[in-house]
């Protein structure tokens, strides 16, 4: 049993066995099938492989081919490199050597450039101005010896912008501006005080020029500034100086009633004119400053020739003082101009201006006509007044009883001539009132009272030539002598009326005068026996000078003077 047993797991196993077996072959039936596919698939393939090995011996025979040529242009390569870099060593050996002269030509320039740098800064120590160089925008890169001494600021302490310090802290914008516009324009310009070591500011003048590189071929933007800084403090003082000068000669100039004028020595152009030109000429000073000044337009047709002879007479460059006669242009008034003129040269003796004052001096002229028709009218005045006298003297001595009372009598009348000549001299020998004659004629013999109270004068306002004047106050001066001695003045209440007053002439419309003299309450009147000078005084002397009508009458109450005249003759009538 045991063994049927055994048979029995024998023969599950031998079939557990053979079914294994049964399995295995039909997975190697499965494989052998898979590897036949995989076989033909390989074979597939070989094929493809063997023509592209084909194809790949082909190219093999082919790149052969073509390395043997690139094989024989390699070769010809090498030569032609070999070649090259025969050269090559050849241009590195003359390349060095090249470098060493070039690196001693350098060192050669250095110590030149050094030298020369050496040179300048001793040059820009040695210049009397202050000598510097700064970037744009006006930071300092060096300074000369002469900044340090006149400054007292060192050379390093001004790099940058420490030199401002020693600029007048008013000045600083202005010069900073400058600065931000010379980086823009390349050239600095500026004035400014600038501070010495003694503490004091006097002006200076900066300018500076910028140094230029080449960019990309152009020129590029300023790259340094080399520039002075100029002491100008004398300059600006004469400056002001100047401006004084020139202030106190327009203010003279533009004041003074004479013309000052200013001739350019060369191109006898006229350069200057002061304000008195359009008073005296009578024309804009504008229009006529830089035209010449000869203008013989201006002058008086008949001093043209004397006036060019004159100047043509007088050597080169001398003074000159001529009169001349203008016609101005604005309204034909002539007027008298004495000019002046003189020379006004330069160092070189050079003359380079004609300067001058040019007077009006129609006023002086005018004074000096008539001064000259004064003088003849006082010679002929004299003349008159000495006939008067050797009239009144031959006069009064054929009417004196004895010596004694011609020369009382002769002496009253010359006195009377005398007061006629003071009143027409008070006036400038001017027209004299009538009135006011009458009433100084009889002032004398109011006795120190008032005259009002003795004379009583009315009329209207008439006017008498200095000649007249004379003749009316000689016979006014007999009536009130006669009056004083033997008529109404002679006693305390007479009185003497005088009026005048003025008509037209029936016969010829002319305009009359007519004088009538009256005294009263004087004593009584008896005609006279003899005719004295009194008498033909008033009765001829009058007639002659006034061309006049006359009637003296002696009536008991008083005597009474008629006189009538035209105006005209001697009067006039205001």
């Amino acid at each position: 049993m045991a063994a049927a047993e055994d048979a029995r797991t024998d023969a599950a196993e031998a079939r557990a066995e053979a079914d294994a077996n049964a399995l295995e072959r039909d997975a190697a039936l499965r494989e052998l099938a898979e590897a036949r596919a995989e076989a033909k698939r390989a074979y597939m393939q070989i094929s493809v492989l063997q023509a592209k090995l084909a194809e790949a011996e082909s190219r093999t025979r082919a790149c052969e081919d073509d390395v043997s040529a690139q094989a024989e242009e390699l070769r010809v390569v090498a030569e032609k490199l070999h070649a090259q870099t025969s050269a090559l060593a050849k241009a590195n050996e003359a390349r060095e050597r090249a470098n060493r002269d070039l690196e001693a030509r350098v060192a050669e320039r250095t110590a030149e450039v050094a030298e020369v740098n050496a040179i300048l800064r001793d040059a820009a120590d040695a210049l009397p101005h202050l000598v510097w160089s700064a970037r744009p925008g006006g930071a300092w890169r060096y300074a000369n010896r002469r900044w340090v001494e006149h400054t007292g600021i060192a050379a390093d302490d001004a790099r940058g912008f420490g030199w401002l310090e020693a600029v007048h802290p008013d000045d600083r914008d202005r010069v900073m501006a400058a600065w931000a516009a010379a980086t823009t324009h390349g050239e600095l310009r500026v004035e400014h005080r600038l501070r010495g070591r003694d503490g004091v500011y006097e002006w200076f003048e900066t300018r500076a020029l910028s140094l230029r590189g080449r960019r990309w071929g152009r020129e590029a933007d300023p790259e340094r500034f080399f520039g002075t800084s100029t002491n100008i403090e004398e300059a600006k003082r004469a400056e002001a100086a100047l401006r004084l000068s020139e202030a106190r000669f327009r203010g003279f100039a533009e004041t003074t009633d004479d013309v000052v004028w200013i001739v350019n020595g060369e191109t006898g152009q006229i350069e200057y004119l002061s304000l008195a030109y359009e008073r005296v000429c009578g024309e804009p000073r504008a229009a006529v400053v830089g035209l010449p000044c000869h203008r013989s337009e201006l002058l008086h047709p008949e001093d043209r020739g004397r006036v060019a002879e004159a100047l043509g007479a007088l050597p080169a460059g001398a003074r000159f003082d001529i009169v001349y006669r203008i016609v101005r242009p604005s309204d034909g008034a002539v007027r008298w101009i004495r000019d002046v003129g003189f020379p006004v040269p330069g160092e070189d003796g050079r003359i380079l201006w004609f300067a001058g004052l040019a007077r009006d001096i129609t006023a002086a002229k005018e004074a000096e006509t008539r001064q000259a028709l004064l003088l003849g009218e006082l010679n002929h005045r004299v003349k008159n007044a000495l006939t008067a006298v050797q009239s009144i003297a031959a006069q009064t001595a054929r009417g004196a009883e004895h010596p004694d009372a011609f020369q009382s009598r002769f002496q009253s009348r010359l006195i009377a001539l005398a007061q006629a000549h003071d009143m027409l001299t008070q006036r400038a020998w001017r027209d004299a009132a009538l009135g006011d004659l009458i009433r100084r004629t009889l002032a004398p013999h109011a006795d120190g009272g008032d005259i009002a109270a003795r004379v009583h004068a009315a009329g209207p306002s008439v006017w008498l030539r200095p000649e007249a004047a004379i003749a009316m106050h000689m016979a006014l001066h007999e009536l009130a002598t006669n009056a004083a001695k033997y008529g109404a003045l002679s006693t305390p209440g007479g009185r003497v009326e005088v009026t005048w007053h003025c008509v037209a002439d029936e016969g010829d419309g002319a305009t009359r005068l007519n004088l009538l003299w009256c005294e009263r309450g004087g004593p009584r009147v008896e005609p006279p026996t003899r005719t004295g000078f009194g008498s033909r005084l008033l009765e001829r002397g009058l007639v002659q000078q006034f061309g006049a009508s006359t009637s003296l009458t002696f009536t008991p109450e008083g005597v009474e003077f008629r006189f009538s005249a035209t105006i005209g003759t001697g009067l006039t009538e205001e």
